[in-house]
């Protein structure tokens, strides 16, 4: 976060920001989430970007694919499973972003991580 926006950031934003990283609240749909900050959707998205350098819808995403990513090394969970309780609506999604963020796809990064935890 741009430490000199967060100076003058409202309190109520630092909680926001903050529970952003919680899946309880980063599973909802985005909507949602602005929604139950109980501010203007424009007024939240521009305030973010501003103290983030990031749109909230970028954000979230990489709050869950970070998630998805631990589910994918910790579990034996099928793939579509992991999409969905990482707040993803559908597998076409969850590849779309996956990808572009961790370089693979999301069965190629649980392949790679088994064959080093085995030692393959």
């Amino acid at each position: 976060m741009n430490k000199e926006f967060l100076c003058t950031t409202p309190p109520w934003f630092k909680e926001f920001h903050a529970s952003l990283s919680r899946r309880e609240v980063f599973s909802n749909k985005n909507s949602q989430i602005i929604e139950k900050s109980g501010k203007r959707r424009e007024y939240v998205s521009r305030l973010f970007t501003k103290a983030t350098g990031d749109t909230i819808s970028n954000y979230i995403n990489k709050q869950r694919i970070e998630y998805a990513s631990k589910l994918l090394t910790e579990t034996d969970s099928h793939i579509i499973d992991i999409a969905l309780e990482s707040g993803f609506e559908n597998l076409s999604t969850f590849y779309h972003l996956f990808k572009p963020i961790k370089g693979c796809t999301p069965k190629q990064y649980r392949d790679k991580y088994n064959r080093v935890k085995t030692g393959i």
